[in-house]
């Protein structure tokens, strides 16, 4: 069985910048070819400015100020040492193609004949609480050579077993094909009502092996969610922000262990996220990464210095806070050829709406364990060796996202 690959364009997973294709990042079978899903910018787009011309969030604006320089410099050096791989031709189906900004415009990012995970949990809506076992966890392997139904998929941890890439059918309105990644493992449903399923699975009661990493992207709420008109917009969505209280990440995690979030720019978040969530999970932050969404000739997708939007997102890397000493940055004892932890800046073309760049490569050298244990919340596609959960969790993984 051929490598999966990394996704990444240039440089090294412990580099300062590094520049990834998000769709190659993605676990994909080595039999198929992924089809590409948005066409990259060839420019930057022009975002008209407000009529006040004073920044929306003036927070915001002191801690771009504080990034500026480093953003620059390292877009000087994605044109300077990553000249050879631009202009990205990520795919030749879509070279000349455009894309509409996803916020400005309504986007319908779905394909044609893609079976709607969230409209078929709302209709099935809190019956399935009342009478759910949390403790189950299912082999697809036996289950492979027919149709499962999505009802009993519903709300229970299932895994693949196998050492290679499995196509399991689902029949939902009817039967859909999926790509199941090696050694992978989902929870399909919302995050506030199969918590308990998550708990009973990985908690402290549970002898399972606790997580070296935990990587979450919360549907945020924001303004430009709202307008945009995304079937997965917020007036399906069953997630309370203040839920996120109920996880006790410090619980889930291995000694050495990372949790990482991505985060919006409002400094709404960023201040609910370090001074009320962080203390709540015992967690303090080690870390922050940037992905700066480029052009695929290397510039910022709109200009940089934008009063109200940054052509960029934040994730948020930390670790628990030790029972004892003083507070600060986790220093890595538990292995002393792991290298430290640092600021980073990850180049990547935006894909559809919500994607993020896969960090399975590139968390995986500061992890304390060499065969590490992870998973994703709120994920919309599996990754091979990880456990995802999400009410889009297997989004990703339909058969036909692949020629």
């Amino acid at each position: 069985m051929q490598q999966p690959s990394s996704g990444i364009i240039h440089g090294q997973p412990t580099d300062e910048i590094v520049l990834i294709d998000i769709v190659s990042s993605l676990s994909s079978p080595y039999f198929l070819r992924r089809v590409p899903s948005k066409a990259p910018l060839t420019a930057p787009l022009v975002i008209p400015e407000p009529q006040s011309g004073d920044p929306f969030d003036e927070a915001l604006q002191d801690r771009h100020t504080k990034r500026r320089q480093w953003i620059q410099s390292s877009l000087a050096r994605l044109q300077t040492e990553f000249k050879p791989h631009l202009p990205l031709r990520l795919s030749e189906q879509l070279q000349s193609t455009k894309i509409n900004d996803p916020v400005l415009q309504p986007v319908n990012d779905t394909r044609d004949g893609e079976p709607d995970l969230l409209a078929f949990q709302e209709n099935l809506g809190a019956a399935w609480v009342s009478y759910h076992d949390t403790d189950v966890q299912v082999d697809l392997v036996p289950t492979s050579l027919q149709a499962i139904s999505l009802v009993d998929i519903y709300g229970s941890i299932h895994y693949n077993s196998l050492s290679d890439w499995m196509t399991l059918k689902v029949t939902i309105d009817k039967d859909y094909e999926y790509m199941i990644p090696p050694k992978s493992s989902f929870l399909l449903g919302p995050f506030t009502s199969t918590l308990p399923v998550f708990q009973a699975a990985f908690g402290k009661s549970s002898n399972t092996q606790r997580f070296d990493f935990m990587l979450l992207d919360p549907p945020w709420n924001n303004r430009s969610a709202k307008r945009a008109k995304h079937k997965d917009s917020y007036k399906t969505s069953t997630f309370n922000v203040y839920d996120l209280f109920k996880l006790n990440v410090a619980d889930f995690l291995c000694d050495g262990g990372l949790v990482g979030i991505w985060l919006t720019n409002s400094t709404k978040w960023r201040t609910f996220l370090l001074e009320k969530l962080f203390p709540a999970w015992k967690v303090e932050m080690v870390a922050e990464w940037m992905w700066v969404k480029i052009t695929v000739h290397g510039d910022p997708i709109f200009d940089l210095e934008h009063p109200v939007r940054k052509p960029y997102e934040t994730l948020i890397l930390a670790r628990p806070i030790a029972a004892t000493g003083p507070p600060g940055p986790a220093l890595d004892n538990n292995n002393n050829n792991r290298p430290n932890l640092q600021d980073k800046i990850i180049f990547a073309t935006p894909d559809i709406h919500s994607r993020k760049p896969c960090l399975k490569d590139i968390i995986k050298p500061y992890l304390p364990n060499s065969d590490p244990q992870c998973c994703e919340i709120f994920a919309r596609n599996l990754t091979e060796g990880w456990f995802s959960w999400g009410n889009e969790v297997m989004r990703g993984n339909w058969r036909r996202f692949w020629t």
